[in-house]
């Protein structure tokens, strides 16, 4: 099985694997499945890798299972979580109904605004889902060919391919709940996905109540997901490790599509129905029609992007790496601005017309526009 690395798994893997497994207080992964996030009084100054606006509140997820609310007086309360391992992604559909993903295959519900929060699923049921999916897989394609009918190549390509699936997901399994989720997202309060490390698609129609293994990606090396976004339209996008996008229109995947050979970390729908997908080394891509084709936007820089959020007044925030943030009016001109602080900024929101939310392995900073002046380049 494959160990997920910097370049690999991207940085929401390889931002706190240093603190999750080398710290001497580390817990074993079962213990971290079944051990309540701790509160800590400093727990807006440790990683925090999501943010979205809930309301006029904010929420945040990050290590050691933090998950954090900002009222808008400024006030930070710290939820409670039922697992201590990294998490990776928020996302709700209302001001109640919300969901977060991270690593050991976790995926958390909140129906009471993120105040608290009850696990839904994690890597040991996903072990099973995959492995019933490989063994009825493996099965099918057997009784289908026999010594009698040895079947075309195409088919016997097919089967040992779902055998090697079978023993690469049994191989996984022994190894533990160890499958990152890397991101999710909610059509409503019933249907949504995640996606994660080594191709990880499940989808839900209930609320995440029952989860199904979703294998039909065109991703036959399975390659890590980190990112997955609805559009207006209805359909589904996916991004990821090697540059590659993934499209469901009407349920059905289409062939995959590369963008680039670098890892895309972030997707995004601007109001004009403009797509945006970035990542690494100032990736940064732009469609207007729903995914079909996509073109390049030249930045001013080499950062890696990791978050992007739109303003009232249609500019747009990029986040990246060593304290970077590019400002946009027009994505054809660029603003750079840099803090002194080099540590990543994962994501951001704005908090009102003179001031932004920003989030990364440093925690949570709240930055003034003069204070974004005065980092300009």
């Amino acid at each position: 099985m494959k160990i997920p690395t910097r370049s690999t798994l991207g940085l929401l893997v390889g931002l706190t694997t240093a603190v999750l497994t080398t710290s001497p207080f580390a817990a074993p992964i079962a213990d971290r499945l079944e051990r309540a996030s701790r509160v800590s009084a400093s727990v807006s100054q440790a990683p925090l890798t999501a943010i979205q606006h809930l309301g006029k509140r904010l929420v945040m997820v990050g290590a050691d299972g933090h998950i954090l609310l900002r009222e808008p007086n400024g006030q930070l309360q710290q939820a409670k979580v039922p697992v201590d391992v990294l998490l990776t992604a928020v996302h709700f559909v209302d001001n109640l109904q919300g969901w977060a993903v991270g690593h050991d295959g976790v995926v958390l519900h909140s129906s009471d605004g993120g105040q608290s929060w009850d696990k839904q699923l994690d890597g040991r049921t996903i072990n099973a889902l995959m492995l019933a999916w490989a063994e009825a897989e493996v099965a099918r394609l057997e009784q289908a060919l026999s010594a009698d009918n040895p079947g075309s190549d195409e088919q016997q390509l097919a089967l040992d391919n779902a055998r090697f699936a079978l023993d690469d997901i049994n191989a996984g399994a022994a190894a533990g709940p160890s499958r990152p989720l890397l991101d999710v997202w909610f059509r409503n309060a019933r249907e949504g996905w995640v996606v994660g490390a080594y191709g990880m698609v499940l989808h839900t129609r209930d609320g995440g109540q029952r989860w199904d293994y979703l294998p039909d990606l065109d991703n036959p090396e399975r390659l890590h997901l980190n990112a997955v976004l609805g559009l207006v339209n209805g359909d589904l996008l996916i991004a990821g490790e090697g540059g590659r996008l993934y499209r469901q229109v009407n349920g059905q995947w289409l062939a995959a599509q590369q963008l680039t050979p670098a890892s895309l970390y972030k997707l995004m729908q601007l109001r004009d129905g403009q797509i945006l997908a970035m990542g690494f080394g100032a990736s940064l891509f732009s469609s207007r029609d729903q995914g079909q084709h996509w073109q390049a936007i030249p930045l001013p820089i080499k950062a890696s992007l990791y978050g992007g959020e739109q303003l009232a007044d249609g500019s747009l925030w990029l986040t990246g790496q060593a304290g970077l943030l590019l400002h946009s009016t027009d994505l054809r001109q660029f603003s750079v601005h840099q803090s002194a602080n080099r540590g990543a900024w994962l994501g951001a929101v704005p908090l009102d017309n003179k001031q932004l939310a920003l989030v990364g392995n440093n925690g949570l900073r709240i930055l003034t526009t003069d204070e974004l002046k005065e980092m300009r380049r």
